[in-house]
């Protein structure tokens, strides 16, 4: 994979985009035959004494009791099981309804903006899923799908939105000692740094970050209110578990970013992962939708053309005493 200093490559989607649309077009193409809703694992926890069942990971998660901000007070008080677990698991422990439509909130009865802890009648807490982040084992089972419905499976394209934290500059990542005696894995040469809470930010400016200065300063793709660098990135190259080593906007994060959105050179279909949605979009032929949602590895739904994702579309699950 490497980057493309033109946007000429990504220019088809524009017309097929509605700017300002309420709809998922605002970031997913018109035109395609079929649509999958791919749904972003969540994550659940409880403690160990709770009933740990064979194969969940037991871990210890640091409790954060105490801690003011931008600090970090560090005990292991007890233990935990946690696992990564589909939406329609989290809809059958809380006797909500999963459907193409469905949004996390609504499955756990929560405020939309998040930020409480939600336990079911059994004890687990859950986790939102990541927005904006296709997690690199689903991507990689997507991927081999995607690579048996186009013509050209080693030709394509990876948009990456610009405003990854870390990607353009050095501005927008940190290090986190946790040690006494904090120290910088990479000591800036000048820039912000706080040692009281071992923080270090770093501010090198344009191509200090992930990507080199001639990639952060050429064009980028505009679609709708976003702007993308564009990669070289045959949908082979995802297949793998491992296609972060590859993948040029990585920095060896235990998270890596996938891409926002994929395509091939023959336009067959478009993978889009828009960073504020907590699920991923596949436009493409109806065979290729039927291939992801039967594929039990992958937890997906057929989704309608101008479907409505925004935080309030979920009316099987609205509570009785929300306007309709």
């Amino acid at each position: 994979m490497e980057a493309l200093l033109n946007d000429k490559q990504g220019r088809w989607l524009i017309p097929r985009l509605t700017a300002g649309s309420s709809t998922m077009h605002v970031a997913v193409p018109h035109g395609y035959p079929a649509y999958a809703r791919i749904f972003h694992p969540a994550e659940r926890d409880r403690p160990v004494h709770q009933g740990a069942q064979p194969g969940q990971a037991q871990t210890s998660r640091d409790t954060m009791a105490g801690a003011g901000a931008g600090e970090f007070h560090v005990s292991s008080e007890f233990d935990v099981t946690s696992e990564q677990v589909s939406w329609s698991t989290v809809a059958e422990a809380f006797g909500t309804v999963m459907h193409p439509l469905a949004q996390f909130h609504r499955l756990i009865g929560s405020p939309p903006d998040g930020g409480h802890d939600v336990l079911d009648a059994a004890g687990w807490r859950y986790f939102e899923p990541m927005p904006g982040n296709l997690d690199a084992g689903t991507l990689a089972a997507v991927a081999g799908h995607l690579a048996d419905h186009t013509t050209t499976p080693t030709k394509g394209v990876a948009a990456v939105w610009e405003g990854w934290g870390g990607l353009t500059s050095s501005a927008g990542s940190a290090v986190l000692a946790a040690s006494d005696a904090a120290m910088p894995l990479r000591q800036p040469a000048d820039g912000p740094t706080s040692a009281a809470s071992g923080y270090f930010v770093a501010d090198g400016g344009p191509g200090s970050g992930i990507l080199p200065q001639d990639v952060v300063n050429g064009p980028v793709l505009h679609l709708s209110d976003r702007a993308y660098y564009l990669f070289s990135a045959g949908i082979q190259s995802f297949a793998g578990r491992g296609w972060p080593g590859d993948a040029p906007w990585q920095d060896g994060s235990a998270f890596p970013q996938s891409p926002s959105i994929l395509w091939p050179d023959d336009h067959s279909w478009v993978l889009v992962t828009e960073i504020d949605w907590d699920s991923t979009i596949v436009a493409g032929s109806w065979e290729l939708i039927k291939a992801l949602v039967s594929d039990p590895s992958i937890e997906a739904l057929p989704i309608r053309e101008g479907a409505d994702l925004d935080w309030d579309a979920d009316s099987e699950n609205r509570p009785p005493d929300s306007p309709s």
